[in-house]
């Protein structure tokens, strides 16, 4: 599966870095997206809560492993998504992966290894969901992500963040953003609305926060 062609990707490297991730470095901190990641029931939960038009416009920021991503295409039946992914690592998987090489092929997905804070091949208002689970915390300065995920929904789309306290535990030099009432609170300084902390799902390793706002229509 994916995990193995992660592996080969990174070498061996990474196999020592799954074991204990070393802080500060690029592969180390690959290895504890990967870590925080577990098994995708939390991911794919946080895809299940989105309601979207059929045929609508998809981006994810940070698909990693892809459990999201592979939710996402099956159950919302997007018309387009594009997946933002920095991690050569992560984007080199993804790409091998029969499915969501299915999926490029036919011009549904697109696989994009740009800073999520400037999307410029992405038309202003053209997207209907932004999904992003375990990501916010590395977006920094936020408010430039944010202003640039405004700027590409269309008007009622919706930014989906799923967040994890135990995020609050790691390295604060690489988990930027661990206060969710300060993410918020930023997401309403850039426009957005209906901006707010959703009950928390699941629970134990899996347990997660929705954190959520809609451009105004």
């Amino acid at each position: 599966g994916l995990g193995l062609n992660i592996k080969k990707v990174m070498g061996s490297a990474l196999a020592k870095q799954l074991r204990s991730p070393q802080e500060g470095s690029c592969v180390g901190w690959v290895a504890q997206r990967i870590m925080a990641m577990g098994k995708g029931d939390d991911s794919t939960d946080a895809v299940s809560l989105i309601s979207a038009p059929e045929k609508s416009v998809i981006v994810e920021l940070g698909p990693g492993a892809g459990y999201s991503l592979r939710q996402i295409l099956s159950s919302l039946k997007p018309s387009r998504v594009y997946a933002i992914e920095i991690s050569d690592a992560f984007r080199n998987a993804l790409t091998s992966d029969k499915e969501f090489a299915a999926s490029i092929e036919s011009g549904l997905l697109s696989m994009h290894a740009n800073d999520a804070k400037c999307l410029n091949f992405i038309p202003s208002n053209s997207v209907d969901v932004i999904f992003g689970f375990n990501v916010i915390y590395f977006l920094d300065p936020l408010d430039e992500y944010l202003k640039e995920m405004k700027r590409i929904l269309k008007p009622g789309g919706t930014v989906n963040f799923g967040v994890k306290d135990v995020a609050k535990t790691f390295d604060n030099t690489i988990y930027i953003n661990t206060d969710w009432t300060a993410c918020l609170d930023q997401m309403k300084s850039v426009g957005l609305v209906e901006v707010e902390q959703s009950e928390t799902r699941l629970e134990g390793p899996s347990e997660y926060i929705p954190l959520v706002g809609k451009k105004p229509k």
